[in-house]
C-alpha cells in the first residue's frame, strides 16, 4: 500500500509541474495534423513591424419558439482576437423575426479616453434580426460573454465601452491574455491601458498558485511516508503488526552427526 501511495503522489507532483510549466509558458493544444502556433496580433492600423488585416466574425441562427438562439461569433485569428458568446434566450426577439445575425467587426478607433490609451483594435459587437433591427439584451446573470485578446506583452489593461461620445468602465475579468465582460449592452468595445491598476482577476496566478500548492503538499506527504518507521514485529511470529514481514528462522530438519560408540558393551 505504501508503494501505491508513493506512486500516486509522484503522479500528482508530475501533473502539478506540467500544469505550472503550461501556465508559465502556455502553448496550444497539439492537433494530429500539426502543432498550432498563436498568431501575432493583427492591427487595423499597423505601424512598422506590426501585422495588419484583422478579421471579422459572424454567426447566423434561426429563431425557434420565439427565443433567441445560442450565438458563437469569433474572429478567425488563432486564437480569436474578439468573440461574442451568448446562451439561448439572451436577447429579446421581436414578433415576426425568423433569424438572428451576430457580428464582430474591427472599426476605426474613436478618440481615446482621458486616461489610458487604446490597446489593439476597437471592435463593434452587434446582434440583429433578419430585418436589421438590433436585439436588446435580456437581463441575466452571465448569459453573454464578450472576449478580447490582448496584443503581446500587454499589461494592466481593462475593457471599456464607447457610446454616446464617451468611454465607460465595465467589470473586466482577466486570464491568460484574454479579457472578458458580461455585457448588458452591445456596441463598441476595446482594451484600454489602466496605469497603476492591477490586472484584474488573473487566472494565471490562481492556476500557478494551485499547481505549486499541489506540488508542495505531495512533497510533504512523500517525505512523511519515507520517514515513518515501520512497526515492530509481533513477538513469536516474525511478522510486523502491519505492512511487510520479517521471515522467522526455520529450524533445520537435519539431524546432527552420530556420536562414536563409547566402547561399552550393552551386556
Amino acid at each position: 500500500m505504501t508503494r501505491r501511495r508513493v506512486g500516486w503522489l509522484s503522479i500528482l507532483a508530475g501533473a502539478g509541474l506540467a500544469l505550472a510549466a503550461q501556465v508559465l509558458s502556455p502553448v496550444g493544444v497539439p492537433l494530429y495534423d500539426g502543432v498550432p502556433v498563436q498568431e501575432p496580433y493583427r492591427y487595423l492600423n499597423p505601424v512598422a513591424g506590426q501585422p495588419g488585416d484583422p478579421t471579422s466574425g459572424s454567426d447566423t441562427a434561426d429563431i425557434v419558439g420565439g427565443v433567441s438562439p445560442e450565438i458563437v461569433a469569433p474572429t478567425t485569428e488563432q486564437p480569436p482576437q474578439a468573440q461574442l458568446i451568448a446562451q439561448r434566450g439572451a436577447f429579446e426577439v421581436p414578433a415576426g423575426a425568423t433569424t438572428v445575425n451576430a457580428s464582430v467587426t474591427p472599426i476605426e478607433p474613436p478618440p481615446p479616453p482621458a486616461v489610458g490609451g487604446i490597446i489593439g483594435n476597437v471592435y463593434r459587437f452587434s446582434v440583429t434580426d433578419d430585418a436589421g433591427n438590433p436585439l436588446p439584451p435580456k437581463p441575466c446573470d452571465g448569459c453573454r460573454s464578450l472576449v478580447l485578446r490582448a496584443p503581446e506583452n500587454s499589461v494592466n489593461a481593462k475593457i471599456m465601452r464607447f457610446g454616446a461620445g464617451a468611454w465607460a468602465d465595465v467589470t473586466t475579468l482577466h486570464g491568460l491574455g484574454l479579457y472578458s465582460v458580461n455585457p448588458d449592452a452591445l456596441g463598441d468595445y476595446a482594451l484600454i491601458e489602466a496605469p497603476g491598476a492591477g490586472p484584474g482577476l488573473d487566472l494565471t496566478l490562481i492556476v500557478l498558485g494551485g499547481a505549486i500548492g499541489l506540488i508542495f503538499v505531495a512533497f510533504i506527504a512523500l517525505m512523511f511516508l519515507r520517514a515513518r518507521p515501520l512497526p515492530p514485529p509481533v513477538a513469536g511470529t516474525g511478522r510486523r503488526e502491519s505492512g511487510g514481514s520479517v521471515p522467522s528462522r526455520v529450524p533445520s530438519k537435519r539431524r546432527g552427526p552420530k556420536r562414536p560408540p563409547s566402547g561399552r558393551s550393552g551386556g
